[in-house]
C-alpha cells in the first residue's frame, strides 16, 4: 500500500504530523510512506525512519509546469492520501491524485476533495491530536502524541564541537534562548527577555545560548544590547537538525512560540515558551509539566484585530511571571 502525506508550509506544522506518520507505519508496516512538504520544512523528516520518501513541493507560477506535477502525483498510484494542511492548494492535490481513498478536514467547503471528510471538534486541543484524527478512517486511535524529530551523529558532533568552542563544560548551567519569530504577535518585547537572561546569569551563573536563524539576528542584537550581563557569542546559523542537537544538550529553553521550541519538545528539553495570539494548548502536549507555557488573554484572543492592537496579549505576560516559572522549573529539573 503506498501512502501520501501532505504537509506544506511551517517547521512546526510539520513536526506536528510526526506522531501520524509513527502511528501510520506501525499500523502498516510493510506499506510506503511519501511526505509532501516545502523548505524548509523538509529538514525535520531527513532522518525519520518511519517514512520511505520525501517530496519537496516547490510553488510554481507556471500553468504548465503545475499541470506536470499533478501528471506526475498521479502516475505513481498511490492508494491513500492524507491531507494534514488542508488548504485549497492540498486539497486539489489530493482530489487529482487520484488516490481511491483521500482523508482530510471537513471543514470550509472542501470536502468535495476528499472520499473520507473528517470533522473535529472546535475545542482548543494539541495541533497534534487533531492531525492524528485524520488517521480515524484507517481504524486508527491515537494515544501517544510524541514528536519525532531525530539528529544523527554528524549533528551531536557539532553540537560537542560547538559547545567546545564556547568553553561549555558538563557541569554549567545552559539556558537556550529564542526570542525569535516573523510575526510580530508572537515576539515578547527584547528587554523583557534581556531582565530575564540577566536574573538567570546572577543568580543561576547560567550561561545563556541565543538559538537564531538566517534574518533573524536583529532579535538577538536587541536582547543583547539591553542586557548588563554578557551572553555566550555568537556563531555560524546551524542546520535544522544541528540546532535539535544543541537543545538536546542544554538544560532548559525558553523562547517565543517558534521552531527552536517545537524541537526542545521533541529532545524531551524543558521548555517555557511565552505565547501571544495563539492559544497555548494548540501548540502543547497535553498534561505535561516538562513544558509549560505563560500566555494573557485581555479578551480579544478569540477575536484577534492585530494590526490594529496593541499587542496586549504579549505585554500582559510579565517578567515576574516567568521569573517565578522559571524557578518552579529549575527546582524541579535541575
Amino acid at each position: 500500500m503506498k501512502f501520501l502525506l501532505i504537509q506544506l508550509r511551517r517547521i512546526g506544522d510539520v513536526l506536528m504530523t510526526t506522531p501520524s506518520v509513527r502511528l501510520l507505519h506501525e499500523s502498516f508496516p510493510e506499506a510506503k510512506l511519501t511526505f509532501m512538504t516545502e523548505a524548509p520544512a523538509d529538514q525535520v523528516l531527513r532522518n525519520n525512519p518511519y517514512l520511505d520518501e520525501i517530496l519537496l513541493y516547490q510553488k510554481s507560477e507556471s500553468f504548465s509546469d503545475t499541470i506536470s506535477f499533478f501528471r506526475n502525483l498521479r502516475v505513481q498510484q498511490f492508494d491513500c492520501v492524507i491531507d494534514f494542511f488542508g488548504n485549497p492548494r492540498s486539497a486539489l492535490m489530493s482530489r487529482f491524485s487520484g488516490a481511491p481513498i483521500r482523508i482530510g478536514f471537513g471543514f470550509r467547503g472542501r470536502s468535495w476533495a476528499y472520499t473520507h471528510p473528517v470533522n473535529i471538534s472546535t475545542e482548543v486541543t494539541y495541533a497534534a491530536q487533531d492531525k492524528a484524527q485524520l488517521l480515524r478512517p484507517l481504524g486508527i486511535s491515537a494515544t501517544d502524541f510524541g514528536l519525532d524529530f531525530f539528529a544523527d551523529e554528524k549533528d551531536k558532533n557539532y553540537a560537542a564541537r560547538l559547545f567546545d568552542q564556547l568553553g561549555i563544560t558538563d557541569s554549567d548551567f545552559v539556558v537556550s534562548l529564542s526570542p525569535v519569530s516573523r510575526r510580530p504577535y508572537k515576539v515578547w518585547p527584547a528587554e523583557r527577555f534581556a531582565w530575564i537572561a540577566d536574573w538567570l546569569v546572577q543568580k543561576y551563573n547560567a550561561k545563556i545560548l541565543f538559538l537564531f536563524g538566517p534574518g533573524e539576528v536583529y532579535f538577538i542584537d536587541a536582547v543583547r544590547q539591553a542586557m548588563k550581563n554578557q551572553a555566550l557569542p555568537d556563531y555560524d546559523f546551524p542546520t535544522l537538525t544541528e540546532t535539535l542537537a544543541i537543545l538536546n544538550r542544554v538544560n532548559l529553553h525558553l523562547g517565543n512560540d517558534n521552531g527552536p521550541r517545537h524541537f526542545a519538545v521533541a529532545g524531551g528539553t524543558p521548555t517555557l515558551t511565552i505565547f501571544g495570539r495563539p492559544w497555548a494548548a494548540n501548540w502543547t502536549p497535553p498534561q505535561t509539566t516538562k513544558h509549560r507555557t505563560l500566555e494573557f488573554d485581555p479578551g480579544c484572543k478569540n477575536k484577534c484585530t492585530y494590526p490594529k492592537c496593541k499587542l496586549e496579549c504579549l505585554l500582559g505576560v510579565t517578567v515576574e511571571a516567568v521569573q517565578t516559572e522559571l524557578e518552579k522549573m529549575i527546582n524541579t529539573f535541575s
